[in-house]
């Protein structure tokens, strides 16, 4: 299949490559099908583009990578939702917002996408835990 996108152009896109998401992320119910895309000269390099609609992706990124004290636990029915036996095997994202001005750059580590890459399913989780905030400004906790 070839998808037309606002920030890749066109994109071919192979059956293998789709990732499937077992519930959309908030706010976007329509979109459950998602590429893994990587593009260096687009900061922060990793995007999610949506199949479902071409004209959406969004930047991701590792919470680890943004702070070092980062750490989930998850319920054995998040794991079975996308066939993980534990969350070694998973990749874990956070969507981030990159807007005109650096020092606003943030990530939402409340709300963490937990890929099972193998079998390319996925899903979000929203935290309880209060010690993550919504608005991680990764700016703020680079030297830190």
């Amino acid at each position: 299949m070839l998808l037309k996108t606002r920030l890749f152009g066109e994109v071919k896109v192979k059956d293998e490559e789709v990732i499937h998401f077992t519930k959309p992320i908030l706010g976007f119910d329509d979109c459950r099908q998602y590429l893994l895309m990587e593009n260096e000269s687009i900061f922060p390099t990793f995007w999610l583009q949506s199949i479902n609609d071409p004209n959406l992706a969004f930047p991701v990124v590792s919470p680890f990578s943004v702070d070092d004290n980062y750490s989930i636990n998850l319920q054995n029915l998040d794991l079975d939702d996308i066939n993980l036996k534990s969350l070694d095997e998973a990749l874990v994202l956070t969507l981030m917002v990159v807007p005109q001005t650096l020092a606003s750059i943030r990530t939402n580590l409340r709300a963490p996408i937990i890929y099972n890459p193998e079998k390319r399913i996925a899903k979000q989780l929203i935290l309880y835990d209060e010690k993550y905030p919504i608005h991680f400004y990764v700016m703020d906790n680079v030297n830190n």
